[in-house]
């Protein structure tokens, strides 16, 4: 409206320059500038958030007529809480707080430039809160609150999704864009075990449960906040009916490993911050990377360049032969792409261990984990440095061609795909191999194979780019 006001006394002026002095244009200009810049100052600052306690909601700073003037509401009076866009804006977006930088165009804009949480109710009215208009923090605070007071039935998909990408830190197109075509679908089945709820609090509030990541079996992951820094939480939890030798020896094997993964330092793998056991369920504290796994670039961005792969497969190598030189050798155990982050500058970063999954595995017999990745004898309960071998081959596989490997059997990336290497797809099927003693000895070798594999282009050469 103040664009078209200018407009109009600046067609009528301009068009009779000669009839009015300097002053005058000064007169007519000056209030309309200053009007055009209130309301910028405006739309800039404008507050509009809601208050939420276990008794109810309370708007603050939004029109009370959509509310039909009652500001404060009881969660049972919530019809729905969604996502919704401008009308400038796509479907999917992902948000954009206060303080972040802005482009030109939205430097200039009067309207809303991000998603908004609107609340629909049953006796009537709804109310917008604009995401654009607070801080991270702000939101992830009043997502956080809504899914501890709300009831889950009434969450729409895009509410989960948008709440999973704030507080996962997925704020990036690409990943953004992957975590939206993610299905929610149940993530355990029915089982006397129990996932711990949101705001959960551990160790005499030393940690807090941000949200389940995923759980199965009798285990799960939970992002979680301590000492006022996100940190992955794996939780394991022995099942009642195995006898008490049995729960013995698998603790006493997870108290070792756990002691061996707290004194890990390596600049690519995530650092294991605390181990403790609390109400009969034992954890493991890792530090929290934000980023998209392997496997979901992969989804994401269809299979991807034997170059490229080759890189990684390089600093994979290299990180195993730190594993592995450890006293007594380490074993990953569940070397998937799904534990695998791509990190900005192009390198990758390990993100989690199989203790946690030995663990039940132990005491309950059940291999716990993606059996494609896992080797015949790991599933025998003979895991070895060849097994992290093995698993490092299927993630080869699944890079290059998109498409998870045959469990126990050898991968051949080239019968799929014969754009790659011979030479490549040889690497893949000695890494894969059925027994043990025909997979490469120790990273060092798998290392050497890289390099003799390409020595000429320089593919292997450099983990990095």
């Amino acid at each position: 409206m103040t664009f078209m006001v200018l407009l109009t006394y600046g067609s009528i002026f301009f068009r009779h320059p000669t009839h009015y002095s300097p002053y005058s244009l000064a007169f007519v200009f000056l209030p309309i500038l200053i009007l055009f810049c209130a309301q910028w100052f405006i739309c800039r600052h404008k507050e509009g958030t809601v208050r939420l306690t276990a008794e109810g909601l309370e708007f603050i700073g939004i029109s009370p007529l959509t509310l039909l003037k009652r500001s404060k509401r009881d969660w049972s009076d919530v019809h729905s809480i969604q996502i919704t866009y401008p009308q400038s804006m796509g479907k999917n977006s992902f948000p954009h707080f206060k303080g972040q930088p802005l482009s030109f165009w939205q430097s200039f804009s009067f309207n809303n430039y991000g998603p908004n949480v609107t609340f629909d109710f049953k006796s009537g009215g709804s109310a917008t809160v604009e995401l654009p208009y607070l801080t991270k923090p702000q939101a992830e605070e009043l997502l956080g609150a809504i899914e501890k007071f709300g009831e889950p039935s009434r969450f729409s998909s895009d509410f989960v999704k948008m709440q999973r990408a704030i507080v996962l830190e997925r704020l990036d197109s690409q990943s953004f864009t992957q975590l939206w075509s993610e299905s929610l679908s149940p993530r355990y089945c029915a089982t006397t075990y129990v996932p711990l709820s949101t705001n959960h609090e551990l160790q005499n509030g030393r940690y807090t449960v941000l949200m389940e990541l995923a759980a199965g079996g009798m285990s799960a992951v939970y992002l979680a906040k301590g000492d006022g820094v996100k940190v992955i939480l794996k939780e394991s939890v022995l099942p009642s009916d195995i006898s008490e030798k049995q729960q013995e020896k698998a603790r006493e094997l997870f108290e070792r490993e756990a002691k061996l993964l707290l004194k890990l330092s390596h600049p690519q793998v995530a650092k294991v911050l605390d181990r403790f056991v609390e109400a009969t369920r034992d954890y493991l504290v890792i530090e929290y990377v934000p980023g998209l796994t392997l496997g979901q670039l992969v989804k994401a961005k269809g299979r991807q360049k034997e170059k490229d792969v080759l890189k990684w497969c390089r600093q994979l190598a290299e990180i195993l032969a730190y594993l592995h030189g450890q006293e007594p050798p380490l074993l990953h155990r569940d070397l998937t792409p799904d534990n695998i982050i791509l990190k900005a500058d192009g390198s990758v970063f390990l993100i989690d261990f199989g203790a946690a999954n030995e663990f039940v595995g132990q005491a309950t017999g059940t291999m716990i984990g993606k059996q494609c990745y896992i080797a015949p004898e790991q599933l025998r309960g003979k895991a070895s440095q060849a097994s992290d071998f093995y698993a490092l081959g299927g993630t080869l596989n699944y890079l290059l061609t998109g498409d998870d490997p045959e469990p126990l059997s050898v991968s051949r990336p080239k019968e799929k795909h014969s754009q790659i290497s011979q030479g490549c797809s040889d690497l893949v099927s000695s890494l894969t191999a059925y027994e043990y003693s025909e997979r490469p000895s120790s990273a060092t070798e798998v290392l050497n194979l890289l390099v003799r594999l390409d020595t000429d282009s320089g593919i292997a050469k450099s983990g990095k780019n």
